[in-house]
């Protein structure tokens, strides 16, 4: 029984853990994003794609298949950096940007353009981030079923009860 317990309350630390962190790296992603857009800086890059996978016949024509986006940059100090992303597009092409924000002490944190750009998807990240920080770490009330005896026992002595007592006497 000891042991079941035990393992229960270990069970439940692993997932409060997990769900947890991954709460906060939603919110890492998104702020980190939004921080490249105010704070990073932009230069050119250069963009190669290539068509992944097969169609995706439940989706629109626009984004029917997966795209693989590589690209490479020169950061201020003309050094060489590359990074990597995903789109959805149709089976011709896709829409693709031409300048990176990176982080100049720290270039390979970096993003296209139209993914450091303030928008919906970091509002939902971080709402979502919040969410699942919130859910898992709550503090859980008493109930009054789970009061034990002690909670309800009263330590200050009423010397005027035991003075009752000895007047009927």
């Amino acid at each position: 029984m000891i042991k079941r317990n035990r393992r229960s309350i270990l069970s439940g630390a692993f997932w409060r853990i997990l769900i947890s962190a991954v709460g906060v790296a939603l919110i890492v992603i998104a702020v980190v994003e939004l921080l490249l857009f105010f704070f990073g800086e932009a230069t050119a890059a250069n963009v190669s794609t290539r068509r992944v996978g097969g169609a995706d016949d439940d989706r629109p024509v626009s984004q029917r298949y997966e795209w693989s986006l590589d690209y490479t940059f020169y950061d201020k100090n003309g050094i060489t950096h590359s990074g990597h992303t995903t789109r959805r597009g149709n089976d011709i092409s896709v829409k693709s940007d031409s300048r990176v924000y990176y982080f100049p002490f720290a270039p390979f944190v970096n993003a296209l353009e139209s993914e450091a750009e303030p928008n919906l998807s970091q509002l939902l990240f971080i709402v979502i981030g919040t969410f699942l920080l919130f859910v898992m770490n709550r503090r859980e009330k008493k109930r009054k079923s789970d009061k034990t005896i002690s909670d309800s026992i009263t330590h200050d002595y009423d010397d005027s009860i035991e003075a009752g007592f000895d007047e009927n006497e």
